[in-house]
């Protein structure tokens, strides 16, 4: 009995092999997006979302460049893309600022010093 079930399933595997053989399988590789939420993204989504909550007229956005603080001015919107806050100027210029680099953000009288 166990060599009738052994030769059955030999057959078995032989007729799949064969039948691989006379017509090949491609695979159609489908794209997979993955966003994974960092402590920088979160920081970002949180600048974007408080600064949507601010006067656009006064805000300041202050970071840090290179050796010495850089103040902005002239927001229209920002708005955050992964670990970066996209600012864009009444001009239609736009700006990246790491969000690691930011100092202050401000629609009041502070700066950074005092």
């Amino acid at each position: 009995m166990k060599t009738i079930r052994l030769v059955l399933i030999s057959l078995g595997l032989a007729g799949t092999l064969v039948g691989a053989d006379a017509e090949p399988i491609t695979a159609v590789p489908t794209p997979t997006n993955v966003v994974v939420q960092t402590t920088v993204s979160e920081l970002a989504s949180g600048y974007a979302a408080a600064v949507s909550q601010m006067s656009l007229k006064s805000l300041v956005i202050y970071f840090q460049g290179d050796g010495k603080i850089v103040s902005v001015r002239g927001i229209r919107s920002t708005k955050a893309l992964g670990g970066v806050l996209l600012v864009t100027f009444s001009s239609g210029d736009m700006l990246a600022i790491n969000a690691e680099r930011i100092v202050l953000i401000t629609d009041g009288t502070r700066s950074p010093q005092g």
